[in-house]
């Protein structure tokens, strides 16, 4: 054994010893002083601090100033949307919307659409100048007519009249619905009226009493009747070849059982696109037109239209059902998400609870 060997050990177990002998309690006066530091205060956590809270308080103030911030936000949008809008007038008054489409195109042309009561009667549908369907192309041309008459005798006459001007123009009466209730009446007729004749027919039954309302609708069907017509060719050619194939004497019995079949099936359709194309013919050379004559009075307006107050009070109203919806919607999504969090919060509470019991049972 080497010299380094024994020396190392030797201080080894002097320094062992020496450790050995060193006071190990530690002295009255630090102990005294640790015991007033006390314990480690632990940092607060967010689920600490929302314990500290009451949710019965917080219910409290939060609520009266959400419904608060909700008033005030529902009056502040009545008010802003109530201003810049002093022309409108009460439900159900004039609505006019117009809309211009292509009349040489494919498309539609609408004319203004009046609403169910108007402030005052139209003097001359449209000033005058009504749309014409484009000579040369195929057109739906429908129209609605409301005329308000004097009493139920001046409705019955015009009733009458109005089947009259049909059958003079080169039409007809498609249907007529005649009512009376009390000191009121309505007849609702649909007319059938030549497209060349349509205009002089519109304006003459525009004077069988005072105009309330009216509409016009133009729809092109020339690309209906072109593409028909088109059809209607390929048929008829297709149904000449398979003729000519059949009068073969050397074709096979299955070959001739199938262009048979083939013909039987293209003779069909010839027949449905003929009789499409009729009524697609026939919708263009009559137009339709929809006359209502009425013998109630149109209700007053009153002179103005709502106040500001009232238009802020009607757009507040509007602004809370909407603000009632969506938080009913929310409410509705989140609703699951509601319940776990309850469930958890409950569920957290009886477990400390019964653990701060089986610590107080044990000691």
């Amino acid at each position: 054994m080497r010299a380094t060997d024994v020396d190392f050990e030797r201080e080894f177990e002097e320094l062992v010893r020496d450790l050995r002998a060193l006071p190990t309690a530690a002295p009255q006066q630090v102990r005294e002083h640790v015991r007033a530091l006390g314990e480690p205060q632990q940092p607060q956590t967010l689920h600490d601090l929302l314990l500290l809270v009451s949710w019965r308080r917080s219910l409290l103030v939060l609520a009266p100033v959400c419904v608060l911030g909700l008033v005030s936000a529902a009056v502040i949008h009545g008010v802003i949307h109530s201003g810049g809008n002093s022309k409108q007038t009460a439900a159900g008054q004039l609505d006019t919307q117009v809309h211009r489409g292509a009349v040489e195109g494919s498309g539609t042309t609408t004319t203004p659409v009046l609403g169910q009561a108007l402030p005052k009667p139209l003097a001359t549908p449209w000033s005058g100048v009504v749309p014409t369907p484009v000579p040369g192309r195929y057109q739906d041309y429908e129209a609605s007519l409301t005329v308000r008459v004097k009493d139920v005798d001046t409705l019955h006459d015009r009733t009458a009249q109005a089947t009259q001007l049909a059958r003079s123009f080169g039409g007809y009466v498609a249907s007529v619905d005649e009512s009376t209730n009390g000191g009121g009446g309505q007849s609702d007729l649909v007319l059938r009226i030549p497209v060349a004749r349509v205009e002089d027919a519109y304006f003459q039954l525009a004077k069988l009493g005072t105009v309330t309302a009216q509409h016009l609708s133009i729809k092109d069907l020339d690309q209906v009747v072109q593409s028909q017509r088109r059809r209607i060719v390929q048929l008829k050619v297709l149904i000449a070849r398979i003729g000519e194939t059949l009068k073969s004497s050397s074709l096979p019995a299955d070959v001739r059982l199938r262009l048979a079949l083939q013909r039987d099936a293209a003779r069909q359709e010839l027949a449905s696109v003929t009789g499409s194309n009729k009524a697609t013919l026939r919708q263009a050379s009559l137009s339709r037109i929809s006359l209502t004559l009425t013998s109630r009075q149109a209700a007053a307006v009153k002179k103005g239209g709502m106040s500001r107050i009232e238009r802020a009070a009607r757009d507040a109203g509007s602004f809370l059902a909407g603000a009632g919806a969506v938080a009913l919607f929310v409410l509705i999504v989140v609703s699951p998400l509601i319940v776990l969090t309850l469930a958890w919060i409950l569920g957290t509470r009886a477990y400390r609870r019964r653990e701060e019991r089986r610590l107080l049972s044990a000691a």
